[in-house]
Protein backbone atom coordinates (compact mmCIF):
# COMPACT_ATOMS: atom_id res chain seq x y z
CA UNK A 1 0.00 0.00 0.00
CA UNK A 2 1.19 3.11 -1.13
CA UNK A 3 1.46 6.49 0.82
CA UNK A 4 0.62 9.43 -0.30
CA UNK A 5 2.72 12.62 -0.41
CA UNK A 6 2.91 14.94 2.65
CA UNK A 7 0.71 17.62 1.59
CA UNK A 8 3.64 20.03 2.94
CA UNK A 9 5.26 18.95 -0.32
CA UNK A 10 6.10 21.03 -3.09
CA UNK A 11 4.13 19.88 -6.10
CA UNK A 12 5.21 21.49 -9.63
CA UNK A 13 3.18 20.60 -13.10
CA UNK A 14 5.36 18.86 -15.65
CA UNK A 15 4.87 16.90 -18.91
CA UNK A 16 5.73 13.33 -19.11
CA UNK A 17 7.05 11.43 -22.10
CA UNK A 18 6.87 7.06 -21.24
CA UNK A 19 9.48 7.34 -24.38
CA UNK A 20 7.16 4.43 -26.08
CA UNK A 21 4.78 7.09 -27.69
CA UNK A 22 5.52 10.87 -28.91
CA UNK A 23 2.54 11.62 -26.56
CA UNK A 24 3.12 13.99 -23.25
CA UNK A 25 0.86 13.36 -20.63
CA UNK A 26 0.14 15.97 -17.66
CA UNK A 27 1.39 14.95 -14.23
CA UNK A 28 1.61 16.99 -11.20
CA UNK A 29 5.49 16.26 -9.41
CA UNK A 30 6.11 15.74 -5.87
CA UNK A 31 8.47 14.13 -3.25
CA UNK A 32 7.86 10.91 -0.58
CA UNK A 33 10.69 10.36 1.32
CA UNK A 34 13.63 9.03 -1.15
CA UNK A 35 10.91 8.87 -4.00
CA UNK A 36 10.16 11.15 -6.89
CA UNK A 37 6.33 10.53 -7.26
CA UNK A 38 4.63 11.51 -10.72
CA UNK A 39 0.91 11.14 -10.56
CA UNK A 40 -1.38 11.81 -13.73
CA UNK A 41 -4.89 11.49 -14.56
CA UNK A 42 -5.27 7.87 -14.27
CA UNK A 43 -1.55 6.79 -13.05
CA UNK A 44 1.34 7.25 -10.30
CA UNK A 45 4.77 6.51 -11.04
CA UNK A 46 7.28 6.15 -8.17
CA UNK A 47 11.27 7.16 -9.34
CA UNK A 48 13.82 6.26 -6.67
CA UNK A 49 15.43 9.83 -6.61
CA UNK A 50 19.45 8.37 -7.32
CA UNK A 51 18.06 7.44 -10.66
CA UNK A 52 17.07 10.64 -11.50
CA UNK A 53 19.25 12.36 -13.69
CA UNK A 54 17.92 16.20 -13.21
CA UNK A 55 19.50 18.74 -16.29
CA UNK A 56 21.41 22.30 -15.85
CA UNK A 57 19.36 25.05 -15.56
CA UNK A 58 19.75 26.96 -19.12
CA UNK A 59 17.90 30.56 -19.22
CA UNK A 60 13.80 29.97 -19.52
CA UNK A 61 14.61 26.53 -21.59
CA UNK A 62 12.43 23.49 -20.02
CA UNK A 63 13.97 21.53 -17.38
CA UNK A 64 14.58 17.59 -18.32
CA UNK A 65 14.17 15.09 -15.21
CA UNK A 66 15.22 11.43 -16.76
CA UNK A 67 14.28 7.96 -15.59
CA UNK A 68 17.00 4.97 -16.98
CA UNK A 69 13.74 2.61 -17.61
CA UNK A 70 10.55 5.20 -17.49
CA UNK A 71 11.42 7.98 -19.95
CA UNK A 72 11.19 11.74 -18.81
CA UNK A 73 9.17 15.13 -17.62
CA UNK A 74 9.66 18.80 -18.66
CA UNK A 75 8.96 21.21 -16.09
CA UNK A 76 8.95 24.66 -17.64
CA UNK A 77 8.09 26.22 -13.51
CA UNK A 78 11.44 26.66 -12.73
CA UNK A 79 10.76 28.35 -9.21
CA UNK A 80 8.71 25.85 -8.35
CA UNK A 81 10.79 22.87 -9.86
CA UNK A 82 14.03 24.34 -7.53
CA UNK A 83 11.62 24.24 -4.49
CA UNK A 84 10.97 20.42 -5.22
CA UNK A 85 14.98 20.07 -5.83
CA UNK A 86 16.28 21.38 -2.50
CA UNK A 87 13.75 18.74 -1.00
CA UNK A 88 15.64 16.21 -2.76
CA UNK A 89 19.26 17.56 -2.89
CA UNK A 90 19.52 17.88 -6.30
CA UNK A 91 19.35 21.49 -5.88
CA UNK A 92 21.41 24.14 -7.82
CA UNK A 93 25.19 23.20 -7.27
CA UNK A 94 27.33 26.70 -6.45
CA UNK A 95 28.33 26.92 -10.05
CA UNK A 96 24.69 27.13 -11.50
CA UNK A 97 24.07 29.53 -8.25
CA UNK A 98 26.47 31.83 -9.69
CA UNK A 99 25.46 31.70 -13.31
CA UNK A 100 21.94 32.83 -11.84
CA UNK A 101 22.97 35.45 -9.69
CA UNK A 102 23.32 38.71 -10.95
CA UNK A 103 26.32 39.79 -8.50
CA UNK A 104 28.26 36.25 -9.72
CA UNK A 105 27.43 37.60 -13.36
CA UNK A 106 28.44 41.48 -13.05
CA UNK A 107 32.13 39.81 -11.17
CA UNK A 108 32.19 37.26 -14.56
CA UNK A 109 32.22 40.26 -16.42
CA UNK A 110 34.85 42.14 -14.48
CA UNK A 111 36.89 39.00 -14.14
CA UNK A 112 36.31 38.53 -18.20
CA UNK A 113 37.61 42.65 -19.09
CA UNK A 114 40.87 41.75 -16.61
CA UNK A 115 41.65 38.82 -18.08
CA UNK A 116 41.99 39.75 -21.52
CA UNK A 117 43.80 42.85 -20.32
CA UNK A 118 45.97 40.98 -18.70
CA UNK A 119 46.24 38.22 -21.41
CA UNK A 120 47.07 41.74 -23.93
CA UNK A 121 49.58 42.91 -21.35
CA UNK A 122 51.60 39.97 -20.73
CA UNK A 123 50.58 36.82 -22.24
CA UNK A 124 50.35 38.31 -26.10
CA UNK A 125 54.16 39.63 -25.63
CA UNK A 126 55.30 36.68 -23.90
CA UNK A 127 54.18 34.48 -27.17
CA UNK A 128 55.67 37.11 -29.49
CA UNK A 129 58.82 36.93 -27.89
CA UNK A 130 58.81 33.04 -28.35
CA UNK A 131 57.52 32.94 -31.55
CA UNK A 132 60.21 35.58 -32.57
CA UNK A 133 63.05 33.72 -31.56
CA UNK A 134 61.89 30.95 -33.45
CA UNK A 135 61.42 32.78 -36.30
CA UNK A 136 63.30 31.10 -39.23
CA UNK A 137 66.04 33.25 -40.81
CA UNK A 138 64.50 33.30 -44.59
CA UNK A 139 61.33 35.13 -43.10
CA UNK A 140 63.20 37.76 -41.32
CA UNK A 141 65.43 38.42 -44.35
CA UNK A 142 62.38 38.43 -46.30
CA UNK A 143 60.77 41.07 -43.83
CA UNK A 144 63.72 42.78 -43.60
CA UNK A 145 64.14 43.02 -47.47
CA UNK A 146 60.32 44.02 -47.73
CA UNK A 147 60.42 46.87 -45.82
CA UNK A 148 63.49 48.55 -46.51
CA UNK A 149 61.81 48.34 -50.40
CA UNK A 150 58.54 49.96 -48.64
CA UNK A 151 60.70 52.91 -46.64
CA UNK A 152 62.90 53.68 -49.47
CA UNK A 153 59.42 54.36 -51.95
CA UNK A 154 57.80 56.02 -49.17
CA UNK A 155 60.26 57.83 -46.47
CA UNK A 156 63.77 57.28 -47.71
CA UNK A 157 66.49 59.32 -49.95
CA UNK A 158 69.54 58.46 -51.06
CA UNK A 159 72.24 59.29 -48.74
CA UNK A 160 74.27 62.51 -49.75
CA UNK A 161 77.39 60.83 -47.80
CA UNK A 162 80.15 60.59 -50.06
CA UNK A 163 81.11 57.28 -50.56
CA UNK A 164 84.85 56.50 -48.80
CA UNK A 165 82.64 58.46 -45.67
CA UNK A 166 80.12 55.98 -45.76
CA UNK A 167 82.92 52.96 -46.06
CA UNK A 168 84.87 54.30 -43.14
CA UNK A 169 81.80 54.06 -40.74
CA UNK A 170 80.45 50.66 -41.85
CA UNK A 171 84.32 49.42 -41.63
CA UNK A 172 84.68 50.81 -38.22
CA UNK A 173 81.43 48.74 -37.20
CA UNK A 174 82.70 45.73 -38.53
CA UNK A 175 85.97 46.22 -36.80
CA UNK A 176 83.93 46.17 -33.81
CA UNK A 177 84.54 42.65 -31.89
CA UNK A 178 80.68 41.38 -31.14
CA UNK A 179 79.48 39.74 -27.94
CA UNK A 180 79.89 35.90 -28.18
CA UNK A 181 75.91 35.57 -28.33
CA UNK A 182 75.53 37.24 -31.44
CA UNK A 183 74.25 35.39 -33.92
CA UNK A 184 73.47 38.13 -36.73
CA UNK A 185 75.66 39.23 -39.85
CA UNK A 186 75.00 42.65 -39.95
CA UNK A 187 74.93 45.40 -42.84
CA UNK A 188 74.99 49.25 -42.62
CA UNK A 189 73.54 51.39 -45.35
CA UNK A 190 73.34 54.96 -45.57
CA UNK A 191 70.21 57.03 -46.17
CA UNK A 192 68.66 60.68 -45.99
CA UNK A 193 65.64 61.64 -44.86
CA UNK A 194 65.47 65.38 -43.06
CA UNK A 195 61.84 64.94 -41.88
CA UNK A 196 62.41 62.56 -39.49
CA UNK A 197 65.61 64.01 -37.81
CA UNK A 198 68.54 62.46 -36.33
CA UNK A 199 68.19 58.69 -36.56
CA UNK A 200 68.82 55.04 -37.07
CA UNK A 201 66.63 52.01 -37.01
CA UNK A 202 67.46 48.27 -36.91
CA UNK A 203 65.47 45.66 -39.69
CA UNK A 204 64.58 42.14 -38.68
CA UNK A 205 67.18 41.06 -40.59
CA UNK A 206 70.50 42.94 -39.30
CA UNK A 207 70.14 45.61 -41.65
CA UNK A 208 70.70 49.03 -39.79
CA UNK A 209 69.89 52.18 -41.91
CA UNK A 210 71.97 54.57 -40.60
CA UNK A 211 70.63 59.00 -41.64
CA UNK A 212 72.77 60.73 -43.01
CA UNK A 213 71.07 63.60 -40.16
CA UNK A 214 72.55 61.43 -37.02
CA UNK A 215 76.00 61.21 -38.59
CA UNK A 216 75.73 64.94 -39.11
CA UNK A 217 75.02 65.62 -35.36
CA UNK A 218 77.72 64.12 -33.63
CA UNK A 219 81.74 64.24 -35.01
CA UNK A 220 82.70 61.55 -32.67
CA UNK A 221 82.31 58.69 -34.56
CA UNK A 222 82.80 56.26 -31.45
CA UNK A 223 79.18 57.76 -30.46
CA UNK A 224 77.92 56.87 -33.75
CA UNK A 225 79.71 53.22 -33.13
CA UNK A 226 77.65 53.40 -29.78
CA UNK A 227 73.71 53.62 -31.37
CA UNK A 228 74.57 51.07 -34.02
CA UNK A 229 75.46 48.83 -30.85
CA UNK A 230 71.74 49.88 -29.50
CA UNK A 231 70.47 49.22 -32.84
CA UNK A 232 72.11 45.99 -32.89
CA UNK A 233 70.41 45.20 -29.42
CA UNK A 234 67.47 45.35 -30.97
CA UNK A 235 68.04 43.23 -33.57
CA UNK A 236 69.57 40.19 -31.53
CA UNK A 237 66.57 40.69 -29.10
CA UNK A 238 64.02 40.22 -31.99
CA UNK A 239 62.55 43.55 -31.31
CA UNK A 240 60.89 44.45 -34.56
CA UNK A 241 59.66 40.93 -34.87
CA UNK A 242 58.28 40.97 -31.59
CA UNK A 243 56.32 44.13 -32.49
CA UNK A 244 55.29 42.79 -35.67
CA UNK A 245 54.30 40.05 -34.39
CA UNK A 246 52.19 41.83 -31.27
CA UNK A 247 50.43 44.15 -33.31
CA UNK A 248 48.59 41.24 -35.10
CA UNK A 249 46.77 39.61 -32.82
CA UNK A 250 45.61 37.31 -35.76
CA UNK A 251 49.16 37.30 -37.69
CA UNK A 252 50.58 35.63 -34.30
CA UNK A 253 47.40 33.09 -34.09
CA UNK A 254 48.58 32.34 -37.72
CA UNK A 255 51.74 31.74 -37.27
CA UNK A 256 51.68 29.96 -33.82
CA UNK A 257 49.08 27.22 -34.66
CA UNK A 258 49.46 26.92 -38.91
CA UNK A 259 53.13 28.30 -39.47
CA UNK A 260 51.87 30.38 -42.26
CA UNK A 261 53.34 33.95 -42.25
CA UNK A 262 52.16 35.64 -45.11
CA UNK A 263 49.56 38.32 -42.93
CA UNK A 264 52.85 39.01 -41.01
CA UNK A 265 55.35 39.81 -43.85
CA UNK A 266 52.39 41.75 -46.06
CA UNK A 267 51.78 44.05 -42.09
CA UNK A 268 55.95 44.42 -40.95
CA UNK A 269 56.71 47.77 -43.08
CA UNK A 270 54.10 49.44 -41.97
CA UNK A 271 54.69 48.23 -38.26
CA UNK A 272 58.54 48.56 -38.29
CA UNK A 273 58.44 52.33 -39.89
CA UNK A 274 56.18 53.69 -37.12
CA UNK A 275 58.09 51.70 -34.53
CA UNK A 276 57.44 52.59 -30.76
CA UNK A 277 59.41 49.94 -28.82
CA UNK A 278 58.55 49.31 -25.07
CA UNK A 279 60.36 50.95 -22.03
CA UNK A 280 61.70 47.31 -21.42
CA UNK A 281 62.48 46.89 -25.11
CA UNK A 282 64.78 49.98 -25.00
CA UNK A 283 66.77 49.18 -21.84
CA UNK A 284 67.55 45.83 -23.57
CA UNK A 285 69.41 47.48 -26.29
CA UNK A 286 70.82 50.05 -24.07
CA UNK A 287 72.30 47.18 -21.53
CA UNK A 288 73.36 45.19 -25.39
CA UNK A 289 74.68 48.41 -26.62
CA UNK A 290 76.86 49.08 -22.69
CA UNK A 291 77.98 45.61 -22.69
CA UNK A 292 79.30 45.69 -26.38
CA UNK A 293 80.84 49.17 -25.44
CA UNK A 294 82.95 48.11 -22.82
CA UNK A 295 84.13 44.78 -24.51
CA UNK A 296 85.34 47.08 -27.07
CA UNK A 297 87.19 48.99 -24.19
CA UNK A 298 84.70 52.17 -25.11
CA UNK A 299 82.75 53.74 -22.23
CA UNK A 300 78.94 53.13 -22.20
CA UNK A 301 79.12 57.36 -21.51
CA UNK A 302 79.40 57.77 -25.30
CA UNK A 303 75.68 56.42 -26.27
CA UNK A 304 74.41 58.58 -23.17
CA UNK A 305 76.17 61.55 -25.03
CA UNK A 306 74.74 61.31 -28.06
CA UNK A 307 71.43 60.61 -25.98
CA UNK A 308 71.76 64.26 -24.89
CA UNK A 309 72.49 65.49 -28.28
CA UNK A 310 69.57 63.72 -29.68
CA UNK A 311 67.53 65.25 -27.33
CA UNK A 312 68.53 68.45 -28.05
CA UNK A 313 68.34 67.60 -31.62
CA UNK A 314 64.36 66.97 -30.91
CA UNK A 315 63.37 69.64 -28.80
CA UNK A 316 64.57 72.06 -31.13
CA UNK A 317 62.69 69.97 -33.94
CA UNK A 318 59.79 70.74 -32.02
CA UNK A 319 60.62 74.39 -31.59
CA UNK A 320 60.71 74.90 -35.49
CA UNK A 321 57.23 73.27 -35.83
CA UNK A 322 55.89 75.32 -33.39
CA UNK A 323 55.30 72.45 -31.02
CA UNK A 324 55.37 72.66 -27.24
CA UNK A 325 57.90 70.16 -25.34
CA UNK A 326 56.66 66.82 -24.82
CA UNK A 327 56.98 64.75 -21.73
CA UNK A 328 57.23 60.88 -21.96
CA UNK A 329 57.95 58.21 -24.57
CA UNK A 330 54.52 58.12 -25.89
CA UNK A 331 54.02 61.86 -27.30
CA UNK A 332 54.98 62.08 -30.99
CA UNK A 333 55.86 65.47 -33.44
CA UNK A 334 55.66 65.21 -37.31
CA UNK A 335 59.66 64.42 -36.27
CA UNK A 336 60.04 60.63 -36.45
CA UNK A 337 63.20 60.95 -34.63
CA UNK A 338 65.29 58.49 -32.42
CA UNK A 339 63.78 59.78 -29.13
CA UNK A 340 60.20 59.83 -30.23
CA UNK A 341 59.46 56.14 -28.55
CA UNK A 342 62.17 55.92 -26.19
CA UNK A 343 61.66 56.19 -22.32
CA UNK A 344 62.69 59.51 -20.52
CA UNK A 345 66.50 60.16 -21.73
CA UNK A 346 67.71 61.39 -18.37
CA UNK A 347 66.48 58.12 -16.84
CA UNK A 348 68.62 55.96 -19.53
CA UNK A 349 71.43 58.57 -19.61
CA UNK A 350 71.96 58.02 -15.65
CA UNK A 351 71.75 54.10 -16.27
CA UNK A 352 74.58 54.45 -18.68
CA UNK A 353 76.38 57.06 -17.38
CA UNK A 354 75.67 57.44 -13.53
CA UNK A 355 79.28 59.99 -13.38
CA UNK A 356 77.19 62.64 -15.59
Amino acid sequence: MSTSPSSASPQVNAAYYDGQTAASRAVVLSVDGSDLVLRGASFELRWPLHEVQVSERLGSTPRLLAHAVDGHCEVSDQAGLEKLLAQTGKSLDWLERMQHSLPWALAAVVLLVVSFAAAYRYLLPWGAEVLALRMPDAVLQKMGSSTLEALDKFALKPSKLDAARQQELADEFERLQALPDTRFKYRIIFRSAPEMGANAFALPDGTIVMLDELVALTPDDNEIIAVLEHERGHVERRHAMRMVLQSSAVGLVMTWYLGDVSSLLAAAPAIIAQAKYSRDMEREADEYAERALQLNALSPCLLATILDKLEAAHLAAMKTENQPPVAGPEKHTATMDYLSSHPATQERIGLLCPAR
